[in-house]
């Protein structure tokens, strides 16, 4: 065995302390991204994250609702595109509340193989600039719904499941080439089996394309034991999450007037999230006129009672993205 010289000494010496370094950051790192293995922005087992889905005109009301601190607002604040619109607005929004992280429902028209032939790649690159230029974390919840059948330039029979998979890849490549990856995109369809009894599954890009999961879930659009047990209910969708261990955002929920506003819609929601703090990482409040039905919290005094009840003082609910 030749011996060590002096140098060679410090040299492995050097290479040792550089691993360890490198051992240090993962270390760091794997702290800095609680939960569900490789979980893009996601808490700690137990936190969820408080969000909404409003125009900011109408954020504060919301807030005052709520029952949020003075000058505190939801972690996540979403908001819808145009078709094919731009996503600056939705940021700029964002912008203008401290500590909120901006979530972009974003109508993106799939039909007719636009996104997959790459006719509309300078229009997805122009977005995925927009977003890393923002430069703090960016949630993305593109062509959200996809099992349902109101949305025709993205649901069946316009374009099928392949034909969204396809597109869906397609964009969230085109993102990670133009270098955003603050992005965190969020697969979110609609409750139950979509058309032909199909599973929301069917859609699914799979894992290496989706950094959350999320379901559309109104708890007064059924009798509340079909919204937990029926096909592609609440209870299929967080088995759907552990199974691909990702974190479950419910990214649209709430009480629907003309329905009689009681604490039960609430408490149905705010019990799912108890029942799997591993899973259940947010819940962004629908609050909106809409449709003829009426979802907005201010209106709603019975349930936003309750809703206050449970967060209020509960350091669970987070207000800020960790």
């Amino acid at each position: 065995m030749r011996r060590v010289t002096g140098r060679l000494r410090m040299l492995i010496i050097g290479v040792v302390l550089v691993c360890l370094g490198a051992g240090a950051w993962s270390a760091f790192a794997m702290t800095n991204h609680p939960g569900p293995a490789g979980a893009k922005f996601a808490p700690a087992d137990g936190d969820v994250y408080l969000g909404v889905s409003t125009d900011i005109g109408r954020l504060d009301a919301f807030d005052k609702s709520a029952g949020l601190p003075a000058g505190q607002h939801p972690a996540i604040y979403d908001q819808w595109t145009t078709p094919n619109g731009e996503v600056q607005p939705i940021l700029n929004n964002a912008r203008t509340r401290q500590s909120m992280a901006p979530m972009i429902s974003w109508n993106l028209s799939m039909t007719g193989g636009q996104i997959t032939s790459g006719r509309q790649d300078a229009y997805i690159e122009k977005q995925a600039e927009a977003v890393k230029a923002y430069g703090g974390p960016v949630f993305i919840r593109l062509d959200w719904e996809m099992n349902a059948t109101w949305y025709p330039d993205w649901n069946t029979p316009a374009v099928s499941p392949a034909d969204f998979i396809a597109g869906w890849k397609h964009v969230y490549e085109l993102f990670q080439q133009q270098g955003a990856g603050n992005a965190a995109f969020v697969w979110c369809p609609t409750l139950w089996n979509g058309p032909g009894n199909l599973s929301p599954g069917t859609w699914y890009p799979g894992d290496a394309y989706v950094d959350w999961l999320a379901v559309d879930a109104y708890p007064q659009s059924a009798v509340q034991s079909f919204v937990m047990t029926g096909p592609g209910g609440l209870d299929d969708t967080a088995a759907f999450a552990v199974k691909h261990n990702k974190p479950l955002m419910i990214a649209e929920w709430a009480p629907a007037l003309p329905q009689p506003d009681t604490a039960a819609a609430m408490d149905l929601i705010f019990a799912f999230a108890a029942a799997h703090p591993q899973t259940v990482k947010a819940l962004v409040y629908f609050d909106f006129t809409t449709g003829g039905k009426d979802y907005t919290l201010k209106d709603h005094p019975v349930g936003a009672a309750d809703f206050r009840k449970r967060v209020d003082g509960n350091a669970h609910f987070l207000l800020t993205l960790k």
